[in-house]
C-alpha cells in the first residue's frame, strides 16, 4: 500500500501528444513522416467552423529525447518551407529547430537545418 502512493506521488502529469509552441518559443525535432490531415476549427474572428488543411509532421525526437508526437501547421508558408525541405530530402530524419513567433494568423515559423 506505501509502495503505490509512492508510486502515484511520483507519477509524472500526462504529456500532450502533439508540440505546441507558445511565441518566442523554439524546439528541435526529428521527423519521420509528414503527410497533410483536414481538421475542422472554429474561426476566432467569425466564429465558424471551417475545414483547414494541415501539414503535419510525425516526431520522433524532441530536444533530444525519444518521443511520439505530431507536430502540425496550418500556416501556408510554414508548409511551403517544410514542403521544400521534404522534396530536397532534408527533412524528415534530421533534427530541425522550428521557433514560432506572433500569434493567431500574424503567426510565423522559422525553421533552421542543423
Amino acid at each position: 500500500m506505501a509502495a503505490e502512493r509512492e508510486l502515484r506521488e511520483h507519477l509524472p502529469p500526462p504529456e500532450a501528444p502533439f508540440i505546441e509552441l507558445k511565441s518566442g518559443q523554439c524546439v528541435v525535432i526529428v521527423a519521420d513522416d509528414i503527410f497533410y490531415m483536414r481538421k475542422k476549427i472554429r474561426d476566432p474572428l467569425t466564429k465558424r467552423v471551417k475545414t483547414v488543411t494541415a501539414l503535419v509532421l510525425h516526431v520522433i525526437k524532441e530536444n533530444g529525447r525519444d518521443v511520439d508526437k505530431y507536430m502540425s501547421f496550418l500556416s501556408y508558408k510554414a508548409q511551403q518551407t517544410l514542403y521544400a525541405l521534404y522534396k530536397a530530402g532534408k527533412l524528415l530524419g534530421r533534427p530541425i529547430r522550428v521557433c514560432a513567433y506572433g500569434e493567431g494568423f500574424l503567426r510565423e515559423y522559422s525553421f533552421e537545418l542543423l
